[in-house]
């Protein structure tokens, strides 16, 4: 009753962005760039991503362009502007922005959530503004895309034609956006009544967002919450694996969702494993210097794990830089969460993944317990 009126108005969503490419692709950008951000990796955003991507397809590579760098601009935003105002943002938000930051480098749109979900009304409208001025630069500089991935990773390693303007792009949008956002948002010393009668400050909203950032309510049968500090409070030894035996990107999903079935994080290996391919099939979760982070959400997950594998000869994981995934994450995290644990996992990956010391450290590692003292060094 609900999925076929949904597929049918996503099928006309296409269908009406398709029909655009001939009248004004300034208005096309437009659309593109608040769809992108408005609900950063739902559905709205996924219709605007799959049509650049099946453009891509057809050798237009000016569609995802745009889409590229309105991808990229809500994280970025957000990193840049909790880092820098002071007035607005308290230390705890500060800090995050430092993750924020890094994932919008990678293209991962999906960072900029706590902050949106934390004062929805004013960050939300400074990221689509900012994302469809990004991706009017784009289009009217002529910037194309050749894969289905987003952020500066993808100029980086030269899948965007002029490069340029695709940074001026991704730096005039995202300086909209932190303009607009220092603009709208309340000092946070600004005290507001709640609900109860009770105040809270703009410290202890500060607070809040970090709480909703870590914390995981959405286990089905416990009244018990999963907060998440570091990567070592979901990741236990038997969810380490030195030397993964798989040789494809198949087998490897399925001997670390193995791991997951034993020690009792999921309930249903298939479930879950769906999950990881449906997300693999919107982009490679491989991100780059032979790393891998394949996550997902399901029913199927009883509490919120990560497992870490090390596959030292390398496997194909369709990684935009041509490097194969030697450093493999998997996050499982349930599908009725009431937060979004994935995206602090992801955030404190993608923060001390870009030091290059830990990656060889990693690599190097010999036993378990090794790994198990670098991980602890996640947070």
């Amino acid at each position: 009753m609900i999925g076929s009126p949904v597929a049918q108005l996503f099928e006309a969503l296409t269908g009406w962005l398709a029909g655009m490419q001939g009248t004004s692709s300034i208005l096309l950008a437009l659309i593109l760039g608040a769809m992108i951000s408005f609900d950063m990796g739902g559905p709205v955003n996924k219709v605007a991503f799959l049509f650049g991507s099946a453009m891509i397809g057809e050798g237009n590579y000016g569609i995802m362009g745009p889409i590229a760098v309105a991808i990229c601009i809500p994280p970025i935003s957000m990193g840049l502007a909790a880092m820098i105002n002071k007035r607005k943002f308290a230390p705890a938000e500060r800090e995050a922005g430092k993750a924020t930051f890094t994932m919008g480098l990678f293209g991962i749109t999906e960072g900029a959530i706590p902050f949106a979900a934390q004062d929805p009304l004013r960050v939300i409208p400074s990221i689509m503004v900012g994302s469809m001025v990004g991706s009017v630069i784009a289009m009217m500089g002529n910037v194309g895309d050749k894969v289905a991935h987003g952020g500066p990773i993808v100029a980086v390693l030269g899948a965007v034609d002029n490069v340029v303007m695709f940074f001026v792009a991704v730096i005039v949008g995202a300086a909209v956006s932190v303009v607009m956002v220092s603009l709208l948002k309340k000092d946070i010393t600004t005290v507001e009544p709640t609900a109860s009668g009770d105040e809270i400050t703009g410290n202890s909203a500060a607070e809040l967002l970090a709480s909703t950032a870590i914390t995981n309510n959405g286990l089905a049968d416990s009244e018990q919450a999963v907060h998440i500090e570091k990567l070592t409070d979901i990741v236990t030894m038997d969810l380490i694996n030195l030397n993964l035996e798989g040789i494809t990107q198949d087998a490897v999903v399925d001997e670390m969702i193995g791991a997951l079935e034993k020690t009792g994080a999921v309930s249903s290996a298939n479930d879950f494993k769906q999950a990881i391919l449906d997300r693999e099939k919107e982009s490679s979760t491989g991100i780059g210097m032979n790393i891998a982070i394949p996550h997902g959400k399901s029913e199927a997950v009883l509490k919120p794990s990560v497992v870490f594998g090390i596959k030292r000869s390398g496997v194909d994981w369709k990684i935009l830089d041509g490097s194969e995934a030697k450093l493999i994450f998997m996050i499982a995290v349930p599908r009725n969460s009431k937060e979004n644990a994935h995206l602090k996992v992801l955030q404190m990956l993608s923060r001390k993944l870009m030091d290059d010391h830990f990656r060889e450290a990693l690599l190097a590692v010999t036993t378990k317990e090794e790994a198990y003292q670098l991980l602890d060094q996640v947070h």
